[in-house]
């Protein structure tokens, strides 16, 4: 998502989403974390209750997702098949998916001439050290996907930006709302799964038909939007 547009409408759009449903304001702050959604945590048990709140919600929700002008990528690793396949090199799976996901984003950035920063959410200091670490490495070496040179002109730093729940940044919690969705449908896909008639389901299919990456000329979604490892 180009920085102008998350900072100026897409953050302002959100902004009126929370406010007008939750009451978030400059000293009481409401974060849109899906997994306290699905829980029904406060503020959010509120959509359990009003069924009429849940429905302008879900409407308001899936029109931002829809509407908002941004590309979507996802990696996802299956640990048990990774462990199998490879027994003696064992990239940590989570650093594993941010490197699949870093070649797809550079090269994104590099067959439209832009640049780009990388935005983590922070896991905490231990995993946050060595996820850093993990970006340094690829950013000044590259790897045999991705040349050092591409990655240097295209990435704006070789430092990994991080930002916590508690900095109310709109497009973590943008990602937040379609990672468990996407992992099911990617799943799903692998494993010739059915997918339940959810919400979530229906936030995918808009992830779908408009905002995953794609192929340049083929069009195709996996492999350049989704990618399911090892």
């Amino acid at each position: 998502m180009r920085r102008r547009v998350h900072d100026g409408p897409v953050t302002e759009r959100l902004y009126h989403i929370k406010h007008d449903l939750f009451g978030h304001a400059a000293d009481a702050p409401i974060i849109l974390h899906r997994r306290e959604i699905v829980r029904g945590e406060p503020p959010f048990d509120r959509l359990r209750e009003d069924s009429a709140l849940a429905q302008e919600f879900n409407a308001r929700w899936a029109a931002l997702v829809s509407e908002a002008p941004y590309i979507c990528m996802a990696a996802t690793i299956d640990k048990k098949a990774h462990l199998d396949r490879y027994t003696v090199w064992q990239h940590d799976p989570y650093h594993y998916c941010l490197e699949c996901l870093l070649e797809r984003y550079v090269s994104w950035l590099n067959r439209h001439g832009f640049y780009g920063d990388v935005v983590v959410e922070s896991r905490g200091k231990g995993p946050d050290k060595r996820l850093k670490q993990s970006y340094q490495r690829f950013y000044q070496f590259g790897n045999g996907n991705a040349a050092k040179r591409v990655i240097q002109g295209r990435l704006t730093t070789g430092e990994l930006k991080f930002a916590s729940k508690t900095d109310d940044v709109a497009a973590l919690q943008l990602a937040d709302s379609l990672a468990h969705p996407t992992l099911a449908y990617m799943k799903a896909k692998k494993f010739g799964l059915g997918m339940p008639d959810t919400f979530g389901q229906r936030l995918v299919e808009t992830l779908v038909t408009d905002k995953y990456a794609r192929h340049p000329v083929r069009g195709t979604i996996d492999g350049w939007g989704l990618k399911f490892l090892p």
